[in-house]
């Protein structure tokens, strides 16, 4: 099991040395990254609203489609608390999608937390090596 999540840290590590013994050439300096940065060009002035509209669009689909689906099969006899329904469950729908997301990010984060320490010591390592 330890070899398995050595691995992807092997990987990592052989990565590094590869971007170590490469040329500084290749590499982004400051005015090429400010002039791409440049480009970009800016958003609109009602992003935000826009962006609230589609969410609210969205949640109102989910609404439609889980009141539906109550109405059809569970709520046959009262149809009417379909909506009340519909709206406990729209909202327990990205709550747990949220908490499964979290829980997932907590674990890459601890996992990219010991490739960036392994890279940093390997990085020491090389220079001490390198001179």
């Amino acid at each position: 099991m330890r070899v398995v999540a050595i691995l992807p840290i092997l990987i990592i590590l052989g990565i590094t040395v590869a971007a170590a013994t490469t040329t500084n050439s290749s590499l982004l300096n400051s005015t090429q990254i400010q002039s791409y940065a440049q480009k970009i060009p800016a958003p609109p002035s009602n992003l935000f609203q826009e962006i609230l509209y589609y969410i609210g669009h969205g949640y109102n689909w989910l609404v439609g489609i889980i009141q539906n689906i109550l109405q059809i099969t569970l709520l046959k006899q009262d149809p009417g608390l379909a909506n009340t329904y519909a709206n406990i469950i729209a909202w327990l729908i990205p709550l747990t999608a949220l908490y499964i997301l979290l829980t997932v990010l907590e674990v890459a984060r601890r996992f990219i937390g010991y490739i960036i320490a392994a890279g940093w010591i390997f990085l020491i390592v090389v220079l001490f090596l390198a001179r």
